[in-house]
């Protein structure tokens, strides 16, 4: 799996407001004792944080940290809401000053850091709504906490790069069952993170937001969690600190109501738009018809990525230059699996898939194309199986995105299985639309249709009211003949508007001989109606639908003996050839 790129520093907050200071000598990194700075207050009955010792060179006494010499650098609010059953009642808020943070790097100068203020919001209860502002000479009384401990037991060098795996430990010390956690981690700038498991990894801003499971959000009192990472980082580093709160919400969430916030960074500015986008758009539909911004009838011609989740490289600048520029065509299809291996809803790096839609995003509008993010159901069958993941994958990604004037909306590649139309799609599609155009009002979203998106009649009989959707139809052409072209013009005049977003030249199985006689069947019917059509797939996978044989590059850098034989002729035809 592709490497993921981030940038952060390190937390962590637990039973007693005990602010902590990591510092690394310039010895041997395996000689660290700790020092803390304990801040402190006498509250009853409130749910708290604090942060435990982690390991630093020496420990720092009262006199010698008046000796120090600091910068302030940042203002950190923690908040955390209690997830539990029992009730919660007013928020009161903690004002901690002056307390010091020391951060040194294992090897080079000294660098010396101090938050100058952190504000923790706590919920209590009636009998306990006491503001007061605590100092680092006040007592601790009665704290209860909810915390993350990390645990990185070896770290080697490789590639030039710190290399280690990280452990943390949720614990719920409270009083009360949690229903969810969640832990906010910061990081070294240019720390990679190259596989996660046990949680839900969020990327927003310069933080990781790791949230529960589904199978491990519950903790009764004094219970715990664990989740990890492997991490690549340009820096030593003995720890990482994090804010533990138990306001997490489970991943699994069959109430969403669509007004929640995104989880993401906030909305990206629109980019500068050059070729396809600068010259034709926004897109919208009109009819049966795809138009640009000044009303014409505009034609999506593409290639599809095989699944991101195996075959990130192919998301690149060097391959989609190579795809505008020789190949000729004006849009890429980002296909994220859901349910199958390393899936977005199954065992998947989402923190990692996310980077390479949002890496695919920036690069397509780099170059001025066209770009589909794709929630590629397949063996999840119906999509009211993952509604609740779709909706907050598309608000995040909609709100992220909401300014970008080339990105489309693939709500379920392919729905099959023992579903209709008007029963499971098309409901499925209003909500997720719902939530899309919240953020993004205008944008162009693809539903899929039942059968492998072939029964694009269901929806011709009973079309989604909502503008600005096209229908998926998808065919290979060694499988779908005369009877699914046919079924295709019906629709059409009946005044559907249709995208093909995948086809193949093969067979449907993905594998097996080519029709090409078939597939320019297919192509021509396509272009006389001016329907778009996005060809599978943008990878080196050793079957038939993968245009590229399995030696070959990522880079963009191909020549035709690179090339598999539906590879050949699918570019000649994008070529006019």
């Amino acid at each position: 799996m592709k490497k993921l790129f981030i940038n952060p520093l390190s937390i962590i907050l637990a039973a007693a407001l005990t602010l902590t200071s990591c510092v690394q000598q310039n010895t041997d990194p395996d000689e660290t004792v700790s020092e803390s700075l304990t801040i402190s207050e006498s509250v009853s009955e409130t749910t708290a944080h604090t942060y435990p010792d982690e390991t630093v060179s020496e420990k720092q006494t009262e006199a010698s940290k008046e000796a120090d010499t600091t910068t302030v650098s940042e203002s950190l609010t923690a908040e955390t809401s209690l997830s539990s059953q029992e009730p919660v009642n007013t928020a009161k808020e903690t004002t901690v000053t002056e307390a010091e943070m020391k951060n040194t790097d294992s090897t080079e100068n000294t660098n010396t850091t101090a938050i100058k203020e952190i504000t923790f919001i706590e919920e209590t209860s009636p009998e306990s709504e006491i503001a007061t502002s605590a100092t680092t000479s006040q007592v601790v009384s009665s704290l209860k906490a909810f915390t993350a401990n990390c645990d990185i037991p070896t770290v080697w060098e490789e590639n030039g790069k710190y290399c280690g795996t990280c452990k943390f430990t949720v614990t719920n010390g409270t009083d009360n069952i949690t229903n969810g956690w969640t832990v906010r981690i910061t990081v070294p700038n240019g720390l990679e993170i190259t596989d996660s498991w046990n949680g839900v990894f969020t990327l927003k801003s310069t933080s990781v937001i790791v949230t529960n499971e589904s199978y491990n959000g519950v903790l009764e009192k004094g219970g715990t969690a664990e989740f990890g990472f492997n991490f690549a980082s340009p820096e030593k580093v003995s720890s990482f600190l994090s804010i533990a709160s138990n306001s997490g919400a489970p991943v699994i969430d069959t109430n969403y109501d669509g007004n929640q916030t995104s989880a993401l960074d906030e909305p990206l500015p629109a980019p500068v738009p050059v070729g396809f986008v600068n010259e034709h758009g926004k897109l919208s539909v009109k009819g049966a018809q795809l138009v640009d911004k000044n009303g014409n009838n505009f034609q999506l011609k593409g290639m599809s990525t095989h699944g991101i989740n195996w075959f990130p490289d192919f998301v690149n600048e060097g391959a989609f230059k190579t795809l505008r520029d020789d190949w000729k065509i004006n849009a890429v299809r980002l296909a994220m699996y859901t349910e199958e291996w390393k899936g977005y809803c199954a065992d998947g790096n989402r923190l990692s898939l996310k980077a390479v839609i949002d890496r695919g995003v920036k690069i397509a509008s780099d170059l001025g194309m066209y770009v589909i993010i794709d929630w590629h159901i397949l063996s999840d069958g119906n999509p009211q199986t993952n509604k609740s993941e779709a909706l907050k994958f598309f608000d995040e990604i909609s709100s992220k995105f909401k300014n970008y004037d080339n990105v489309i909306y693939e709500l379920c590649n392919e729905p099959n299985g023992n579903i209709s139309w008007s029963g499971d799609i098309k409901p499925y599609a209003q909500e997720v639309m719902a939530v899309i155009r919240k953020n993004a009002p205008d944008s162009v979203v693809i539903v899929g249709t039942p059968t492998w998106s072939q029964d694009i009649d269901k929806a011709a009989d009973d079309p989604l009211t909502e503008g600005n959707v096209l229908y998926s139809l998808h065919f290979y052409a060694a499988t779908h003949t005369d009877w699914l072209r046919e079924r295709l013009t019906e629709c059409y005049n009946k005044g559907l508007p249709v995208f093909v977003s995948e086809f193949g030249t093969c067979d449907a199985s993905g594998n097996g001989a080519h029709d090409f006689e078939q597939a320019k069947q297919w192509l021509d019917l396509l272009d006389t109606y001016g329907i778009g059509y996005m060809n599978w797939n943008l990878a080196n996978k050793n079957e038939s639908s993968s245009v590229f044989k399995e030696n070959a590059s990522v880079d963009g850098k191909w020549k035709e003996e690179d090339l598999s034989e539906g590879g050949i002729w699918i570019r000649k035809w994008f070529r006019g050839e």
